[in-house]
């Protein structure tokens, strides 16, 4: 018998109130005056013995009361049956072993293999076990046997891979293992420097009712690391020189105070300039490098530290585009598009040049993008967009007078103007900021609420078309839609200072840059991605081969959506047409989550938080202890032994009161005392 709460143990010290006072009880005698005694003969005196217990059936009831009541508090439990029961099924255990990046840390990886072959040789003959490896997502390296050498052997070739971590999806596989054994004694063993950040999404796991699950912890008792989380690189104007500026942003994480380190910056695969820094212990440390000559085209940009003992988030890729200039041809409008235009030219990456045109027919072909300004498109657009060109349309005014159908093109009709100036304005409502087009505006929705509309198109949008947003009375503000592989956008927007507030708001700018840039097909991208995220290529490339970081050839199918790359490793991957060599039609940078670089290790007792049985009351039967049994909660809660006690105590205390009050007194024994005479 085991007790959940021996503390409250301490309360039979408590038993020796009742002997105590038992042992000091004492018959009150009434004292009555007499005469004096100087006449009468002295006589040998018989007095009652006080120091000993005078009614035992009373006291050992109060005691058993105070026994029954200590004894329900402390909880009490009962391992054998449980432990008989379990000893008489074979085991069935399936190993997690985590192989994110942090478990490369220095020695780590070591214990774990270790750890995860002492698993296995502790099983008898007829348990078997299972082995998955486990980063983001997890891998059946073997299913269920009672092949130790089998197991053992799936452990070949597993290392640490550039992946987060994430428990969820490995304890999902173990459940479905655990399928095979229905009958046996269930078990998960989690092999892992257990990271708090891999325990995102467990609550919303289920495992079957019984399953044990325990970790075993293998990371440093100590640590400390550095990190390169972040790279900022721009191309900068320097008289007659276009020069690349990049700073690396160095984080230190752990117990000890950091000291010097080297950072290398690395352009294509050069060196390109050398600083030695002094990390800060709190906070993150910038590091500027000297701009240098911009190379043409795509730029591959490396930071890397000296080694530390978690040597692989030492150093950080990021690819730069090339900044090639983006042409906008302008059709129309005469001069309201100037808040568009000044918008537009507005130094960036890449710079944009617009081309004003006032007829349709004479747009230039190399323009990658046609602003048609409340002028209809012309017939040869189709081309153009099927090719992979894009086009947006403008409506103001003028077209807005027209009824019906603009083009066979567009899939709007137009029915007349919306006049807002009776109650202050419109607003914009239901943007999609999960769409590229609003990417700027995904921290911060607010800053398109804040513009205020008093005269825009009405539209009736048809079928074949995507509305994007929609002004506060439901109307249509910004349309799309796909033409080959190119993209149509039609605004009733008002992008002039004389149906709204637009251009005057600080929102104008980046939402005239990202429609232009989305048009083109050239959304700003990100400098790197994370690694388990999916590349999606250009619908311009043909037959794409894709090289891997570790020189691995990928030829992606294309579905509905496109061709798309997993992001398996850290490193460069590079896109090309038909075959490898030549000038890459592509590039994008991988790297690993920055949350791997913080090891700091939750408790085992934490392991499975918020793990549901089967639907059940969290916890209820799930252990995470670290041994190979349930815990003591589980079985104290299926056991309530406490309530057996409970009970008993209430009846001792029923028959005390009646003892107390009816029962029989114990008679003292008097005994013969000798007295000396006076």
């Amino acid at each position: 018998m085991n007790f959940l709460v021996p503390a409250f143990l301490a309360g039979l010290a408590a038993l020796a109130v009742p002997l105590v006072l038992h042992l000091r009880h004492r018959d009150r005698d009434k004292p009555q005056p007499f005469p004096s005694l100087m006449f009468l003969e002295q006589i040998t005196i018989r007095t009652e013995q006080r120091q000993r217990v005078s009614d035992w059936p009373l006291l050992l009831l109060r005691l058993l009361l105070l026994t029954m009541l200590v004894l329900a508090f402390a909880r009490p439990l009962f391992r054998s049956g449980a432990a008989a029961g379990a000893d008489a099924r074979s085991r069935a255990v399936v190993l997690l072993i985590d192989r994110s990046l942090s478990m490369g840390y220095e020695g780590t990886w070591k214990r774990t293999l270790d750890s995860a072959r002492a698993v296995i040789g502790r099983l008898n003959g007829n348990d078997r076990v299972a082995v998955v490896a486990f980063d983001d997502l997890a891998e059946t390296r073997q299913r269920l046997t009672t092949d130790k050498a089998a197991a053992t052997g799936a452990l070949t070739g597993l290392s640490p891979r550039a992946r987060g971590t994430r428990l969820a999806p490995a304890l999902r596989v173990a459940r479905q293992l655990l399928l095979d054994a229905p009958f046996a004694a269930a078990e998960i063993v989690v092999i892992s420097d257990l990271q708090r950040a891999g325990a995102v999404g467990v609550a919303g796991v289920e495992l079957p009712a019984g399953v044990t699950v325990r970790g075993i912890p293998v990371g440093p008792g100590t640590w400390t690391n550095s990190t390169v989380h972040a790279i900022d690189a721009k191309r900068v104007q320097q008289d007659d020189r276009l020069l690349l500026a990049v700073k690396a942003r160095i984080q230190h994480f752990g117990d000890s105070a950091p000291n010097e380190r080297t950072a290398r910056l690395i352009l294509n695969g050069r060196e390109a300039g050398v600083q030695v820094v002094a990390l800060n212990a709190i906070g993150e440390t910038v590091v500027t490098f000297e701009p240098v000559p911009a190379p043409e085209g795509t730029v591959a940009v490396q930071v890397a530290l000296t080694p530390d003992a978690l040597a692989a988030d030492d150093t950080l890729v990021a690819v730069v585009p090339r900044d090639d200039d983006l042409r906008v041809a302008l059709l129309g409008g005469g001069g309201e598009p100037l808040f568009f235009e000044r918008a537009l030219g507005i130094a960036g990456a890449p710079s944009i040049r617009i081309e004003r045109q006032n007829e349709p027919r004479s747009t230039s072909v190399e323009a990658a993008v046609r602003v048609y300004w409340d002028i209809p498109p012309e017939r040869s657009l189709q081309t153009f967009l099927e090719g992979g060109g894009g086009a947006v349309v403008v409506v103001g005014r003028r077209l807005a007078e027209r009824r019906g159908a603009i083009s066979p093109l567009l899939p709007v009709s137009l029915a007349g103007t919306a006049d807002r100036l009776a109650d202050r304005g419109g607003t914009l409502r239901d943007v999609r900021t999960e769409h590229p087009l609003f990417a700027p505006f995904r921290e911060v929705p607010d800053a398109l609420s804040a513009v205020r509309l008093f005269r825009y198109a009405r539209l009736d949008v048809s079928q074949g078309a995507d509305v994007l947003a929609r002004f506060d009375d439901g109307l249509p503000a910004v349309v799309e839609r796909r033409v080959g592989n190119g993209v149509l956008l039609i605004l009733t927007l008002p992008l002039d200072n004389r149906a709204g507030d637009f251009p005057l708001q600080p929102a104008f700018l980046p939402f005239v840059r990202q429609l232009v840039m989305h048009a083109s097909g050239r959304d700003a991208a990100p400098l790197w991605r994370a690694t388990s995220e999916r590349w999606a290529l250009p619908g311009t490339l043909t037959s794409p081969v894709v090289e891997a970081p570790d020189g691995a050839l990928l030829r992606p199918t294309a579905d509905s959506l496109g061709a798309a790359v997993p992001l398996n490793d850290a490193g460069l991957y590079r896109a090309y047409a038909g075959q490898v060599g030549g000038e890459t039609e592509a590039v994008v940078a991988a790297n690993v989550p920055r949350s791997e670089s913080v090891l700091t290790p939750m408790d085992t007792t934490e392991l499975l938080l918020g793990v549901r049985a089967d639907g059940s009351a969290t916890g209820d039967s799930v252990s995470s202890a670290t041994s190979g049994v349930q815990s003591d909660e589980v079985l104290e809660r299926r056991q309530s032994s406490w309530r057996l006690f409970l009970a008993i105590a209430l009846l001792a205390l029923v028959v005390e009161t009646w003892v107390a009050t009816r029962g029989r007194r114990g008679v003292a024994r008097r005994v013969a005392t000798s007295s000396r005479n006076p």
